[in-house]
């Protein structure tokens, strides 16, 4: 039994070595082309050199369009989390005939093909004399992310202990109190997940703002396109490598916050002691 358990361990642990090393191959690549001394983007790299970071710095078209990117994710993943959480309250704590459908017809961004969204949008902010600009690529991103935000901020509070709230209305707490003191606070954590993952899909959004924007309002992923057009050298993995450290960074300040929250074990189970007690008790 005890060789068999070994057996199967070892064997989980190259299956889980072959996947991570799948995962990270591609990611490799990018670094090792990134410092190529090669005009071309080739692997392996012919040699070594760090010029194309060098010419990174003159791309003045990447830093505007990080900007804007930037401005449109920030502004969507802000409409979606005030959007997402006020629709998640009305159905879940406050349900009604209709809810259901109601909820699906949210949720349904989620299974369309976003270029039929992005068409869709270009037909309606025309009309509304709003295409080209980012604030019409707000709205249309918030739509596609405000989902991910129901979804998460629906099930968080579906799971929420009713007696706080009860005993702040017990005590004359109106609903607009109860919820920006008792009910918000406690949605910390599904916020900082939903809004995370809105922001890395909205940044990386294609289709919606190619369809929208005006060339002065181009965003990061539509000027990579636009440069790779013109040139195959390695500056495109430049970007890629410095997209991938920002990814990094924005994981490691999540985990951060994560460790910063208050009780947050709780959500996974209280941590047991050495005799096996609850470690509050």
């Amino acid at each position: 039994m005890v060789k068999s358990n070994r057996g199967t361990k070892l064997l989980l642990y190259i299956f889980v070595g072959a996947v991570a090393i799948y995962l990270l191959l591609p990611l490799l690549m990018i670094m090792l082309t990134s410092v190529g001394s090669g005009s071309a983007t080739k692997f392996p790299p012919e040699g070594l050199t760090l010029k194309w970071y060098a010419n990174l710095s003159e791309q003045t078209q990447f830093l505007d369009a990080l900007k804007n990117s930037l401005i449109a994710s920030t502004g969507a993943v802000l409409l979606a989390l005030i959007t997402g959480t006020l629709a998640a309250l009305a159905i879940v704590q406050y349900p009604f005939l209709g809810s259901g459908i109601l909820r699906a017809f949210f949720v349904s961004p989620m299974v369309m093909p976003k270029i039929t969204l992005g068409i869709a949008y270009l037909i309606l902010f025309s009309k509304m004399h709003i295409a080209g600009g980012l604030f019409a690529l707000i709205l249309g991103e918030a739509v596609i992310v405000l989902p991910f935000v129901l979804t998460i901020v629906g099930s968080a509070l579906a799971n929420l202990p009713p007696a706080h709230r009860e005993a702040a209305a017990d005590l004359g707490a109106g609903p607009i109190r109860i919820f920006f003191t008792i009910t918000l606070p406690q949605l910390r954590l599904s916020l900082l997940l939903s809004g995370s993952i809105a922001f890395v899909f909205t940044f990386d959004q294609v289709e919606a703002a190619l369809l929208l924007l005006r060339q002065d309002s181009y965003t990061l992923p539509i000027q990579l396109f636009l440069y790779m057009e013109k040139w195959q050298d390695p500056t495109i993995a430049v970007v890629s490598v410095v997209l991938i450290a920002f990814a990094l960074a924005l994981f490691m300040t999540i985990k951060l916050v994560l460790r910063s929250v208050p009780g947050l074990e709780s959500l996974f189970g209280r941590r047991k002691t050495k005799g096996g007690l609850d470690q509050n008790e």
